[in-house]
């Protein structure tokens, strides 16, 4: 193993990751299977693997960034059966707990840690996220200083592995609620002959309990119709079907969860998918992409 570290996804947040590790002068290998994601890292100082198998096997520290729970299974039963023994692999990805605690569970008799470790904070702010993670204590402890260099400003053990994807997926309930109440709250305003921005700016900079800074992100954006992807539609409807799925094998009732995850998947199908976030706005007109 000769790099620092090494990302496997080079993506909205991997790339930026590996981005950031090169900037403060580590040693970082990545692998991509974008042509366009390689291209970027690579740009940016980021020595690119010839594949994730060589990827997996090239730091002691293997940072994940993939879209989708299958993806991980993919690559822990694939390419990171390649890390060396000792090798501990931090996953930034939203998944569900059991898909983590297989991966663990994969990995272990390799003598490799498995450590689920989402984000929390929005893309651009690299470096000043919070990384809650599951999984052994020691293993955290040893490559927390690295995971500060490169990603976070807060790394925080919240349990066992499998409890970081937890709080993600809860997280990202909470930010789907607040995106789709005010996407519902400017199309009421717009059906009930109130300007959308004027409610906007007023309640925005009222003091206003309801008031969050999501609110004042995503609330002008979609008055404004600007929906060039911050987090796209496709991924929070992904996040918040995880938050369905953890309620049902819990045993635990979720109706905020079970509405905004129909309204997305509505937004999704009319065609909005690639858009940001904000455009579940235009289920409320069926409108198609």
């Amino acid at each position: 193993m000769s790099a620092d570290v090494s990302v496997l996804g080079l993506g909205t947040m991997g790339g930026r990751v590996a981005a950031r590790a090169a900037e403060v002068g580590l040693d970082v290998v990545g692998y991509d299977p974008d042509p366009a994601a390689r291209e970027r890292a690579a740009a940016a100082g980021v020595t690119i693997a010839g594949s994730a198998e060589a990827c997996a096997g090239a730091a002691p520290l293997v940072i994940v960034s993939v879209p989708n729970p299958e993806h991980v299974t993919q690559l822990a039963t694939g390419a990171l059966q390649h890390c060396a023994a000792g090798t501990t692999v931090a996953d930034l990805s939203t998944i569900d707990p059991t898909t983590a605690r297989d991966a663990a569970a994969s990995l272990a008799p390799r003598d490799v840690a498995y450590l689920d470790s989402p984000v929390l904070g929005r893309p651009d702010k690299v470096g000043n996220w919070t990384l809650v993670v599951g999984g052994e204590a020691d293993a955290i402890t040893r490559f927390t200083p690295t995971l500060l260099q490169v990603a976070a400003a807060k790394v925080v053990r919240v349990g066992d592995t499998g409890a970081g994807s937890v709080v993600k997926v809860l997280n990202n309930l909470m930010f789907g609620a607040i995106n789709a109440v005010t996407a519902e709250a400017v199309a009421l305003c717009r059906d009930n002959g109130v300007d959308p921005g004027v409610f906007v700016d007023t309640v925005a900079d009222s003091g206003a309990a309801t008031v969050s800074n999501l609110f004042r992100e995503l609330a002008p954006r979609i008055v404004s119709g600007d929906d060039d992807p911050v987090f796209a539609l496709d991924l929070l409807a992904k996040d918040n079907r995880l938050a369905t799925e953890l309620a049902k094998a819990s045993g635990s009732r979720a109706p905020i969860a079970e509405t905004v995850s129909a309204l997305n998947v509505e937004a999704v199908r009319l065609g909005f998918g690639a858009r940001d976030s904000g455009a579940v706005y235009r289920a409320y007109d069926g409108e198609r992409a």
